[in-house]
């Protein structure tokens, strides 16, 4: 691994758990074991080098935890539920990756919004192909897969911030309950 993808991978995992704000670039060095000018060599300020993070490391961590759903042909919305209700995918005490840079940059700074809100698109696209592959495959009886993935995805990140505020697995998995009952009734 080279200085600049350690850098964004402890950087990554720095702003995941601490936050932006509480996050310096002397804890990311002292965690990376660098010297300043690696990280200025690489990134001029904190902000590149976290929009950086944002398009590099957290787009490829959720395309490559759910473009894997692309793959299936049979039982679809069953193997969609199963990645979604899966507990073990999950981190209850730290959050979801994606959803904490949003909550915490996305009325900071117009380019933090733009950057995560193309990642954000992008989950939306993922799940819409799914709908739609499970919708071919006479799986799905709904027309707007658009919406509805929207609608997923604003479900299962709505019950992954529930189930951080109590630190609670149980509560995700009682909400996602509920996102489960829901798409067995559009199922064909």
């Amino acid at each position: 691994m080279n200085s600049r993808e350690k850098l964004l991978d402890v950087a990554f995992d720095i702003i995941y758990k601490n936050g932006y704000s509480a996050t310096s670039i002397d804890m990311i060095l002292k965690e990376s074991k660098m010297n300043k000018g690696s990280v200025y060599h690489y990134f001029k300020s904190k902000k590149l080098l976290t929009l950086a993070v944002i398009e590099e490391k957290l787009s490829s961590y959720i395309s490559n935890k759910y473009e894997p759903l692309l793959k299936y042909e049979k039982r679809i919305l069953n193997k969609l539920l199963e990645k979604l209700c899966d507990k073990n995918n999950f981190d209850f005490i730290n959050g979801c990756k994606l959803n904490n840079l949003v909550q915490e940059l996305s009325s900071f700074d117009k380019d933090f919004k733009l950057a995560l809100e193309k990642i954000y698109f992008n989950l939306e696209n993922i799940f819409e192909q799914v709908l739609n592959n499970a919708k071919k495959a006479g799986e799905l009886k709904h027309n707007d897969t658009k919406a509805l993935a929207i609608y997923i995805v604003a479900s299962f990140e709505g019950c992954l911030i529930t189930a951080k505020k109590s630190q609670d697995a149980g509560i995700y998995q009682r909400c996602m309950s509920q996102l489960e009952l829901f798409l067995k009734t559009l199922e064909q």
